[in-house]
């Protein structure tokens, strides 16, 4: 199991000095205007190619492996009359084009119902072209469990390359389910494809390191080699929100150290 780390892509020199493995790319502030988070442009030109080229190379140089991606998700695709959701669309569809075009196996999207996740992974198939890239749809923390694998069946029985990203944090929140993670694991199975991984004290989506929140994390380890999970560890931390740099190098590390830990569990068990 390789450990990975949601990131923006310029970061591929400083995630493998930290000890990672591989990278999923976050495209998701390629939408934004500098509120709240500042604006990504790096899909902004017509000819974005050439702005992911360097860091491909330098992915390659390193060592670094890129994974997965994420999407953009602060917009309702369910609604296409909603403010600038041409603009959103648009971005998206290129954030998958450019998923595809960085080697990625898998770009996440946030489930929403199940008519509205299939009728717009569908479309995002068929208007960005992509033929070697799946959508990996994201558990959310008011959402049933059921609905998300109800809507995966629904495209996978249609041929289309689809999976489930488990998002533990949202797991753990989910009282759908009890915030019963291991149980949750167990009937999304093989359909996990990847995951997001981070603590919580099911209060609040903290996307804190493991340990820091109330996740049983041995168990969670352990459901994960009964459902025969093949992915990669994979971080959605914020250390950016750690104030002091001498202190946000020691969490990232720590971040590191404990997932490996976590990892080797995931091999004995």
């Amino acid at each position: 199991m390789l450990l990975s780390a949601n990131a923006n892509i310029r970061k591929i020199e400083k995630l493998k000095q930290l000890g990672y493995d591989a990278i999923d790319v976050g495209f998701t502030r390629v939408i934004y205007n500098n509120d709240p988070y500042p604006h990504e442009d790096i899909l902004d030109s017509e000819d974005w190619e050439k702005n992911l080229d360097p860091y491909i190379a330098k992915a390659k140089e390193v060592g670094l492996k890129i994974a997965t991606t994420h999407l953009p998700y602060r917009y309702n695709y369910e609604d296409p009359t909603s403010e600038k959701f041409d603009y959103f669309h648009e971005m998206a569809v290129r954030s998958l084009r450019a998923s595809e075009y960085l080697g990625a196996e898998w770009a996440v999207m946030h489930v929403k119902s199940v008519e509205g996740t299939v009728a717009y992974a569908k479309r995002l198939f068929a208007e960005s072209g992509v033929k070697n890239i799946g959508l990996a749809i994201e558990n959310m923390c008011k959402l049933p469990v059921n609905e998300l694998i109800e809507a995966v069946d629904i495209l996978a029985g249609e041929g289309y390359k689809v999976g489930i990203c488990l998002d533990i944090g949202h797991a753990h929140q989910n009282k759908f389910h009890d915030n019963n993670i291991p149980e949750v694991i167990a009937a999304m199975g093989k359909r996990i494809k990847m995951l997001h991984v981070h603590d919580n004290n099911r209060a609040s989506d903290m996307h804190k390191a493991p340990y820091m929140g109330t996740v049983p994390w041995a168990d969670v380890m352990k459901a994960f080699k009964e459902a025969g999970y093949e992915g990669d560890f994979n971080l959605e931390l914020q250390p950016e929100k750690v104030p002091d740099p001498v202190a946000r190098e020691s969490y990232e590390r720590y971040s590191v150290e404990i997932s490996r830990y976590l990892i080797g569990l995931f091999d004995k068990a």
